[in-house]
């Protein structure tokens, strides 16, 4: 969407085949903080975050993301 390809969340999802409500979700986690996404993909410690608990983590600030997501 950034590119300016599509210009609606229903525009991108048509064109993948997907649900709105679907791509909608998936399109938060791009605001994930790089400290988590850091720990989750190169973390050693296991993780109880869900991938739903990580799309409403997404909408708090980056510093409360590490906090709340791995207490």
């Amino acid at each position: 969407m950034d590119a300016g390809e599509f210009s609606t969340i229903q525009e991108l999802a048509e064109d993948v085949g997907l649900a709105e409500r679907h791509v909608s979700r998936q399109l938060r986690l791009a605001y994930l903080a790089p400290q988590v996404l850091k720990r989750l993909t190169c973390g050693r410690e296991p993780s109880a975050v869900s991938l739903y608990d990580l799309c409403f983590l997404a909408g708090e600030a980056w510093p409360e993301q590490e906090q709340r997501g791995f207490s």
